[in-house]
């Protein structure tokens, strides 16, 4: 077997950490999470943490990256497959159903926003998370908009509802992981809303070209 080269045996080391402190912050949260736990639970000094992530707040704002990926790329695959708008609807339910209110996950984002609060270093972090969390809900809505065959929609309005669907998933995501009884259908509604609006915007686009001609 071929010998990792510095690269590879870095790469993995730092793949080791981020799992590590995944799992850790998942399971204890941020306050209660220290890189010597870390560090101890991948195996690996402090100082192998320290060469690879800056500081506690980089790993953290790393591990809720990854978070949003993995459950983002499961969305991304939903918008993208050949069903029918009703269907697709149906599959984002159940992954609300199954995502909004996960606890590990959601209180970490909720206390890491909280502790950026007199940080201005890591506030600008939990900001850049979010913004990449958007971006990535404004793709999944064009592409929805284009599997539904209707074109895709207006920049301000996937951007509306791009942000009124971050500020409801984490709004009842927090509820629900206190609450698990809370119901979800707030967020399936505006996916619902969405969809109207599109159709909506479609069919005002049709009449204005028919109208031209």
């Amino acid at each position: 077997m071929a010998r990792m080269t510095r690269g590879e045996r870095q790469a993995a080391t730092r793949g080791d950490i981020l799992a590590a402190a995944q799992a850790r912050f998942l399971q204890d949260g941020y306050a209660s999470t220290s890189l010597e736990q870390i560090a101890n639970d991948a195996g690996y000094s402090k100082g192998a943490v320290y060469s690879n992530f800056r500081d506690k707040p980089t790993l953290c704002r790393e591990v809720l990256n990854a978070v949003h990926e993995d459950k983002l790329t499961e969305v991304a695959a939903i918008a993208a497959s050949n069903a029918t708008v009703e269907d697709m609807i149906d599959a984002i339910e159940s992954w609300f159903e199954r995502t909004l209110g996960d606890v590990g996950w959601t209180m970490l984002e909720m206390e890491f926003a909280v502790v950026s609060r007199n940080n201005a270093d890591m506030a600008e972090m939990i900001t850049t998370v979010h913004r990449g969390l958007k971006a990535t809900i404004v793709n999944a809505l064009q592409m929805v908009s284009t599997e539904m065959g209707i074109g895709a929609g207006s920049d301000t309005l996937v951007t509306e509802f791009a942000d009124l669907i971050v500020a409801t998933t984490f709004g009842l995501g927090v509820q629900r992981a206190v609450d698990p009884s809370i119901s979800i259908r707030p967020a399936v509604r505006i996916l619902e809303t969405f969809a109207e609006a599109i159709r909506t915007l479609d069919a005002h686009n049709a009449d204005s070209v028919g109208a031209e001609n």
